[in-house]
């Protein structure tokens, strides 16, 4: 197994796929009929979406900025 975690490529995920930022430090996704799921850690986990609500959580500006969430939660920025 590798030591160096392999982060997720625009290219992984389906068109459709909707980059979301929870509170500043958690990266989500909505995968068109697969749900949602949490990268923090950066592996993907099923999330609850009763979590969310309309203030805390907004759509990426860009799928940079929600790959560097999950940097961040790798390296505790």
């Amino acid at each position: 197994m590798s030591d160096k975690l392999q982060l997720p490529k625009s290219s992984d995920f389906p068109p459709g796929s909707e980059f979301v930022i929870k509170e500043f430090d958690l990266p989500l996704v909505r995968i068109p009929d697969q749900g949602w799921f949490n990268w923090y850690g950066g592996s993907p986990r099923p999330y609850d979406v009763s979590f969310l609500k309309v203030d805390n959580n907004w759509p990426a500006e860009s799928f940079d900025e929600w790959i560097g969430v999950i940097q961040a939660s790798l390296t505790g920025e």
